[in-house]
């Protein structure tokens, strides 16, 4: 029996960039590009569910949390009688989910998880997610300079204004669009008011 969203929540503790809710929303995404893209939904929505277990610990043990998600969501589908194939599948896309990872998405299901997840980090909901971990972490709300800290400016230029073109499926890419535009323009507004000239 697949896992249901009631079952997961729990398994749930981060920071409101990273809560349940973000799960939630990736999982919209996920059905959208998985119903469109012919994903083996079972896979890609187990996965999308458990993408973010480690996610919590990850600060404070250092541990990649795609890596240590995979691991535990081997033991616990593994441990429920899945079969071995799904269960890879499924640990798959969840290890290969992260922006800042070597390994990459090799099947559809995979690919769509990535998509997913990164579509969350754009547009309306990315902009809100990135101050929201800001604030967790308690960095400065804008700083142009290089000081060194990782504020929602740095965030935007690093990762968030590439994601766009990182992304694998055609459905996704199409999605990406709004979102982008919408990001690129409240970032040369946020500028802008900084500086004075709005």
């Amino acid at each position: 029996m697949l896992l249901t969203p009631e079952q997961v929540a729990p398994l749930y503790r981060a920071d409101a960039a990273h809560d349940f809710d973000h799960v939630l929303r990736v999982l919209a995404n996920a059905e959208r590009i998985g119903c469109a893209e012919k994903a083996d939904m079972g896979v890609l929505r187990t996965a999308t569910l458990l993408h973010d277990i480690a996610r919590a610990d990850q600060r404070r043990t250092g541990v990649d949390h795609a890596a240590e998600g995979a691991r535990r969501a081997r033991t616990m589908l593994t441990q429920a009688g899945h079969p071995t194939e799904f269960v890879e599948a499924v640990c798959h896309a969840i290890a290969a989910h992260r922006f800042r990872n070597e390994l990459a998405p090799q099947t559809l299901e995979a690919k769509i998880l990535y998509d997913a997840d990164k579509l969350d980090s754009i547009g309306a909901v990315g902009i809100a997610r990135v101050f929201a971990y800001g604030g967790h972490l308690n960095r400065p709300l804008y700083r142009e300079d290089d000081s060194g800290e990782h504020t929602a400016l740095q965030e935007f230029r690093v990762k968030l204004s590439k994601i766009k073109e990182r992304l694998f499926t055609r459905t996704a890419q199409k999605i990406a669009e709004e979102r982008h535009h919408f990001m690129v323009a409240y970032f040369d507004q946020l500028a802008a008011e900084v500086a004075g000239q709005r």
